[in-house]
Formats: C-alpha cells, sequence, structure tokens
C-alpha cells in the first residue's frame, strides 16, 4: 500500500506541474493482476494521471518491469505511449492520463484492424537501441525465465516448464530465418492495453517490451482478441502464428497457475 508521504509528495510535484491548487483524488484500479495502480484526479473528478507501483514477482522481476516500462515509455511517449511525470526508487511510474476506449469495450464496427497494424508497425520501427538486436536477446530472455520457474519454491508443473524449453530451442531456427524482423515488441497486447480515442491508438503498460520478432505482437493480439470476442486478426504464416501460439499458451498457463496459487483472481479465461 503506497504511504501517505508519498502520495502527498506525488500530490505536490503534479499539483505544480499542472498549475492546480486544490487537492488531488487517488482511486485504485482494481483491473489488472500485478502491481498496485491508482487513478490520480482533479477535485472535479476528471482523471489526470495514473500511477503504477510495481509490486514484487520471483519470476518477472519488478526492478525489470520497471526499467523496461520507463525505456518504452522515454522511447515512445506522446507518440503511441504516454508521457511520464514522475519516477521514483524504481519502483514507481506516474504517467500522464489516456483518454479514450479500451478495444474490448469498443463496437465491433468501430474496430479497424488496419489502424491497429498500423499503430504496431510504429512500435516495431523503432530502434531497439543503439545497437542492432540480436537473437541471444530474445533467448536469454526466455532461458532466464524458464530457469527461475525450475527454481521457484511453487513446483510450477514441469510438463509446462519443459514444453516452455522446448519452444526456446524451436525458436532458434525461427530467429535465424526471420533475423530482419527482430524488433522492439511491446510484449503485453490485451486489448484493454490497447486506447483509441479520435482515430489513434495509444498503448499502455509496457513493462513486458523487449527485443523479440515482430510476430510474437501479432499472435499475442490475435490470442487475446479470440478471449475477447473481437473481430481482430492480423495474419502470418503458419509456421509462425503456430508457433507463437505454443509459446503464448505456455507462458500463459505458467503465469496463470502462480497467480492462482498466490490467491490472486482471475476474471476471463482462454
Amino acid at each position: 500500500m503506497i504511504s501517505v508521504e508519498l502520495m502527498d509528495e506525488m500530490n505536490d510535484y503534479l499539483m505544480a506541474e499542472f498549475t492546480l491548487s486544490s487537492k488531488l483524488h487517488w482511486e485504485q484500479i482494481n483491473e489488472g493482476y500485478t502491481n498496485e495502480n491508482y487513478t490520480i484526479m482533479k477535485s472535479n473528478g476528471s482523471p489526470l494521471a495514473v500511477c503504477k507501483i510495481f509490486t514484487d514477482d520471483e519470476i518477472y522481476l519488478s526492478k525489470e518491469r520497471f526499467k523496461r516500462e520507463i525505456s518504452a515509455l522515454e522511447k515512445y511517449s506522446e507518440t503511441i505511449a504516454p508521457k511520464i511525470l514522475f519516477q521514483k526508487n524504481s519502483k514507481i511510474i506516474v504517467y500522464q492520463y489516456v483518454e479514450g476506449t479500451g478495444l474490448h469495450q469498443l463496437p465491433p464496427e468501430l474496430i479497424d484492424v488496419d489502424q491497429v497494424k498500423k499503430t504496431l508497425d510504429i512500435l516495431h520501427s523503432f530502434s531497439v537501441s543503439r545497437r542492432k538486436p540480436t537473437k541471444s536477446d530474445v533467448t536469454s530472455f526466455y532461458i532466464k525465465i524458464a530457469k527461475r520457474y525450475q527454481k521457484s519454491k511453487l513446483a510450477y508443473p514441469h510438463k509446462l516448464i519443459d514444453s516452455l524449453l522446448k519452444l526456446i530451442n524451436q525458436q532458434e531456427e525461427l530467429l535465424d530465418t526471420y533475423t530482419e524482423f527482430l524488433s522492439y515488441v511491446h510484449g503485453d497486447l490485451i486489448p484493454p492495453n490497447l486506447i483509441y480515442k479520435n482515430n489513434k491508438i495509444t498503448l499502455i503498460d509496457w513493462e513486458f517490451s523487449r527485443t523479440e520478432l515482430i510476430f510474437f505482437d501479432y499472435q499475442y493480439l490475435n490470442y487475446y482478441a479470440k478471449a475477447h470476442n473481437l473481430p481482430i486478426k492480423i495474419e502470418m504464416e503458419d509456421e509462425l502464428q503456430l508457433f507463437y501460439n505454443k509459446l503464448i499458451d505456455v507462458l500463459e498457463r505458467l503465469w496463470r497457475y502462480g497467480y492462482l496459487l498466490k490467491n490472486k483472481k482471475i476474471d476471463y479465461s482462454i
């Protein structure tokens, strides 16, 4: 739980930043299954910012997630990502509130797949860093995650971990074949993380952004669009779709297993 002192510090900063005189109101966001999130509102109730407090996780470490999100917001701020307003202790990020509607809440007739694809093209066209991304950036991420699952005291199912390790090995060939598609990916393209307004899509929740083949983002969105019954399908070669569907399915099953054991509520299934 956020301390009163820290809340006051952020209030003072935001009131000075936006030249406000009235006290800000905080409301905890119940959506989502990781982190502690708040909407920060003006005295009239209009949203001003979102405060994201990264909570500990033995598989996806909070400091790593914080670092990824900060890096992504700095890279894409005010293009396809919100503006950073405040950060502290490698644990807290406050970013400007994004007005709009989550993709999952839009009427199907308003969902423009070409617009979604255009947003992802902007995301994937940005350079990852000054150095060219390599396939080792991808494999090292998954190997690190697999090892943490193996060492966890929660006793994750060996069958799922073995499946993940096999998929990591299989990905080697894809990484060699599709090297030109190595890119920066969002990594968590569930429909609620795509906010639509005025023919523009803004992406939020970048903590799983990293180097990958762009097909991970494509299939992740396909995977969750199906779960939300949305008319979204980004086409790709059958080989890629099949592989990433398996990889995402294993990752999601492992994730769900851990959070169910920690008594976290899962609101929907796939």
